[in-house]
């Protein structure tokens, strides 16, 4: 019974003070510290403190005061106050936890690898892979990897789109050939070194250099508006 009214709130000493007071009944501190084995600094203490939450009264009779014990009943209206004052705070735990949720998670890394790293943690997401901007040079900067993760993603369905820039039509025929794989190419005006990968709540920018420098953004309202100008690129781009 200790460990229940412990958890409800009241100290260790205010719950050998409550059970001991409700054993006894209307009584004196002095008997209620020898029957809770408490001295009797504790027991003045914890009495107050169970005063100050209803749980205890008293009357003086003689000088002395005389403690009671409230029924057990009132209880439950710690374990209410408890409730509502959770209650009274979710909207603001709910905006913290929000305000976490949409808060920007920025990284930038430089070398091929970091890259590979990141879009192989699409696939964990099981969602969509959409890429646009796709220069000439990096299929061939990611000859030795873009193979394998093929082959882990098509099992999977995962579902990958690619819009490249200017003279991919080889690409595109090869890429054609693949299960939940399609591609287009933009006009020759929309070039550039910078691809755009979106996938789950992630944005990722990579600048082709000689060693490659990304940005990785992990932002979900980010990620939705280049989703929607993914869709509109797409439907401006060819076959």
């Amino acid at each position: 019974m200790q460990e229940v009214l412990e958890d409800l709130g009241l100290s260790r000493n205010e719950s050998k003070a409550y059970l001991a007071l409700l054993e006894i009944g209307f009584t004196p501190a002095g008997k209620i510290a020898r029957r809770a084995k408490l001295d009797r600094a504790n027991i003045y203490d914890s009495l107050e403190k169970l005063k100050q939450k209803g749980l205890v009264s008293y009357v003086l009779n003689n000088d002395t005061r005389y403690y009671e014990a409230a029924k057990p009943k009132c209880l439950r209206r710690l374990l209410e106050d408890k409730r509502q004052r959770l209650e009274n705070i979710m909207p603001q735990l709910n905006l913290a936890n929000e305000m976490t949720e949409n808060k920007n998670e920025t990284h930038i890394y430089e070398g091929l690898k970091s890259f590979t790293n990141i879009l192989g943690g699409f696939l964990e997401y099981e969602e969509p892979i959409l890429v646009f901007g796709i220069p000439q040079v990096a299929p061939e900067m990611m000859r030795f990897f873009i193979p394998h993760f093929h082959k882990i993603r098509m099992p999977k369905k995962i579902v990958m789109k690619h819009i490249y820039n200017y003279k991919a039509q080889e690409r595109i025929k090869y890429l054609s050939t693949l299960e939940y794989t399609e591609a287009r190419y933009l006009p020759k005006e929309f070039d550039s070194p910078v691809s755009t990968n979106i996938c789950g709540d992630e944005v990722v920018f990579v600048l082709w250099e000689k060693n490659p420098i990304t940005i990785q953004i992990k932002n979900s309202k980010i990620a939705d508006v280049y989703k929607k100008y993914f869709k509109i690129l797409w439907e401006k781009a060819k076959v």
